[in-house]
């Protein structure tokens, strides 16, 4: 599992914990508010557009050897590219 290396610096925990909170919340909700199916589509391609590099330097920067080869760390199962505590649904 996940080794710490040093302290965690609180106040930065919690600003990065508020904004991936408000990620979550508003991306759901511009993807949710589009008007149609065509629209819908849209938001769907431009939020998995901006989101699937993050998600992929993320994982690839704090992995070890075993895992840079695609893996996900253990306890970690790869949903179609991201490393996930639980079972892929779709």
């Amino acid at each position: 599992m996940y080794e710490k290396k040093s302290e965690t610096e609180v106040g930065q925990y919690v600003q990065l914990r508020t904004m991936l909170d408000s990620l979550q919340i508003g991306a759901l909700r511009y993807y949710l508010n589009a008007t149609g199916q065509e629209e819908q589509q849209k938001h769907f391609e431009y939020l998995t557009n901006q989101m699937e590099p993050i998600i992929e330097q993320i994982w690839k920067s704090s992995a070890t050897a075993k895992e840079s080869q695609g893996s996900c760390p253990d306890g970690y199962v790869d949903c179609y590219g991201c490393c996930v505590p639980y079972n892929c649904f779709f």
